[in-house]
């Protein structure tokens, strides 16, 4: 994932989603909704070692592989960008994202910790903040509603 000399961040986000966990849960596995809340195209192959890639709406592709899937608690999956992206170039594959969701009643607690080059973390910070906290949560409540 990052050579020996790469110092490592985890950067951490939850939030609270008005659907139940296995609704949540399809807003990663499945290609028309992660379009919904992330990118504008998608691979997704949710077993492990299947693809993961989102094309943003900017320009920019996440690449990696699913790595675990427990559905609908836990999923795993590697992240960089291909041929470059927001702040800099991080390989595909060379970053972890972990992704939890915890039952609350019919709701979900959604964590996500993304394990990356502390050079990228600030970035990444607000990037999850904007589609996980705030587009996420939005289109998961409405589809609950």
């Amino acid at each position: 994932m990052t050579d020996a000399t790469t110092q490592l961040e985890t950067i951490e986000q939850t939030v609270h989603i008005e659907a139940s966990p296995e609704t949540v849960w399809t807003f990663w596995t499945d290609p028309a909704r992660i379009c919904q809340w992330m990118g504008i195209e998608a691979e997704l192959d949710p077993e492990t070692g299947g693809l993961f890639r989102v094309v943003l709406a900017e320009g920019p592709v996440m690449l990696g592989e699913f790595v675990e899937l427990d559905p609908p608690r836990r999923l795993v999956f590697t992240f960089g960008w291909e041929g470059g992206g927001p702040g800099g170039p991080m390989a595909p594959g060379s970053s972890r994202v972990e992704v939890t969701l915890e039952p609350d009643g019919s709701n979900t607690v959604l964590t996500l910790r993304h394990e990356l080059p502390s050079t990228h973390a600030a970035d990444h910070a607000k990037g999850w903040a904007y589609f996980v906290g705030e587009r996420l949560v939005a289109y998961a409540n409405e589809v609950q509603s």
